[in-house]
C-alpha cells in the first residue's frame, strides 16, 4: 500500500536530513537539495614558510592580486644572510688557494736557482780537478798530507752543495703535484657545495606565491612563530578568484543517484532572489563526515555525506566561504 505524501515528508523531517529534501513525492525524487559553500576551483592554498623561523614581514596586502613567483612574506633571516656572507668569503679563499698550486713557484725563483747549481757544479768540478793535482804533487813530494786532506775536504763540500742545488731546483720545478691539484679542486667543490646550501637555506626564508591568485588571509602576525609543534604554520590563503565553484555536501542516501554533468540550480540567502544556472562538474568517490551545517533543531550531524563539485554556467561573483543551497536534477 503506498504512503501518502505527507507522511513521507514528515518522516524525512523526522529522520533530520535538512540538506537533502525531495521537491516531489515518491520513491525517487526528481531534485535533491543540498548545501556548499563558494571556493576557487584551484581550491584555497594554505601558505606556509619550508622551515621554522619567525615572521619578519609580509610584503603584500588583503586583497591584493599576485602572480606565481612573487614574495609574499619573509621571516627573520639575518643568521641565514650572514651564512651566506661567511659560505662566499670560503669559496673564495678556496679558488685562491687553487690557483695558487695551479700558478707553482715563481719562473723567475726556478730560473735564479737553476743558475746558482750551475755556478755551483762549475765550483765542483774545478775543486776535484785541484785534488787531482795535488795528488801528483804528493806523490812528488811537493805537496804536504795535510794539503791533500784539505783539497779533498773542499772537493766533497762543493760537490756536495751542487747535488744540494740540483734537488732544489728539481723540486721547484715540479713543484705543483697532481695530488695537490686534486686536494685543491675538492676544497672548492666543498666551498661551492656550502654556498649553494646556505644561499638555499636563505631563499627558503621567503615565501613565494605558488600561483596566480589573490590574497584572501593573513593569518599570522609579524613576530609570531611560523610553525607550531614541529609542523609549519599556513601564513596566509590565496585563492584564484578568476574562476568560482561551489562545493556541496549530498546526504549518503543519495550517493548512487549522482552524476557529473547534472543540472543544478544555485540559490540561497547570500545570493539574494538569484537562482544561478550550474552542472555538477565531480562526484567524489570517497564518503566523509558533515563540514557544512543547516544550523536546524532536527539536523542530524552524525550521517556521512559525499561531496560534489558544482560549476555555474556562467561567472560567479560572490565572497569566497559564502554559504549556499543547491538543488540538483536527477535525470
Amino acid at each position: 500500500m503506498r504512503r501518502p505524501a505527507s507522511l513521507i515528508t514528515a518522516l524525512l523531517i523526522t529522520l533530520g536530513s535538512p540538506l537533502l529534501q525531495a521537491d516531489q513525492p515518491g520513491p525517487e525524487p526528481r531534485r535533491i537539495q543540498g548545501i556548499g559553500y563558494v571556493e576557487p576551483a584551484n581550491e584555497i592554498r594554505r601558505v606556509a614558510f619550508k622551515h621554522p623561523g619567525i615572521l619578519g614581514e609580509y610584503k603584500v596586502e588583503l586583497g591584493q592580486q599576485v602572480k606565481a613567483g612573487d614574495t609574499l612574506a619573509t621571516q627573520k633571516n639575518a643568521e641565514e644572510q650572514l651564512a651566506v656572507t661567511v659560505a662566499e668569503a670560503q669559496l673564495a679563499a678556496a679558488k685562491a688557494d687553487l690557483e695558487k698550486v695551479m700558478a707553482g713557484i715563481n719562473p723567475h725563483e726556478i730560473e735564479a736557482k737553476k743558475s746558482a747549481q750551475k755556478v755551483s757544479a762549475l765550483d765542483a768540478e774545478y775543486a776535484r780537478r785541484k785534488l787531482e793535482r795535488i795528488d801528483r804533487l804528493q806523490n812528488s813530494k811537493f805537496a804536504s798530507e795535510d794539503e791533500r786532506d784539505l783539497a779533498e775536504t773542499s772537493a766533497k763540500l762543493k760537490q756536495a752543495d751542487s747535488l744540494r742545488l740540483l734537488s732544489e731546483t728539481r723540486y721547484l720545478t715540479n713543484y705543483v703535484r697532481d695530488v695537490d691539484k686534486q686536494a685543491a679542486l675538492a676544497q672548492v667543490a666543498v666551498a661551492e657545495a656550502r654556498l649553494k646550501a646556505a644561499q638555499q637555506s636563505f631563499a627558503e626564508t621567503f615565501l613565494v606565491a605558488p600561483i596566480d591568485g589573490t590574497v584572501l588571509e593573513n593569518i599570522l602576525r609579524v613576530g609570531e612563530s611560523t610553525f607550531s609543534t614541529s609542523s609549519p604554520e599556513p601564513v596566509l590563503l590565496l585563492g584564484d578568484l578568476s574562476k568560482l565553484r561551489v562545493r556541496a555536501e549530498v546526504d549518503e542516501n543519495y550517493a548512487l543517484l549522482l552524476r557529473a554533468g547534472q543540472k543544478a540550480i544555485l540559490f540561497g540567502r547570500g545570493l539574494g532572489d538569484k537562482e544561478i544556472p550550474a552542472r555538477v562538474s565531480l562526484v567524489k568517490q570517497i564518503m566523509g563526515k558533515k563540514t557544512v551545517f543547516a544550523k536546524t533543531a532536527t539536523e542530524r550531524k552524525d550521517i556521512d555525506v559525499i561531496q560534489v563539485f558544482i560549476d555555474p554556467e556562467s561567472p560567479l561573483h560572490a565572497p569566497v566561504g559564502l554559504e549556499v543551497n543547491v538543488k540538483i536534477e536527477l535525470n
